[in-house]
């Protein structure tokens, strides 16, 4: 009976530690919009506050390429 004890304390613990950590970053990501060839003919940008902006032409293909490092709220 400890030992399951002792796993689920473990296992809750390993839990919360996962969910400050993944809480923790306020992260914003980057990329291109790439027409039916392949061309980049715009840039997509969503903030660390959500915001979602862009320029240039905006296409269906859109293409992740980076990643913004925020401040914690």
């Amino acid at each position: 009976m400890r030992r399951k004890l002792v796993i689920g304390l473990g296992l809750a613990t390993a839990l919360a530690a996962g969910t400050a950590i993944a809480a923790y970053g306020n992260n914003g990501d980057m990329g291109v919009f790439l027409d039916a060839n392949g061309n980049v003919v715009g840039t997509w940008v969503i903030g660390c506050d959500g915001q979602f902006s862009y320029e240039g032409e905006r296409t269906k293909s859109a293409v992740k390429n980076g990643s913004l490092f925020c401040n914690p709220r």
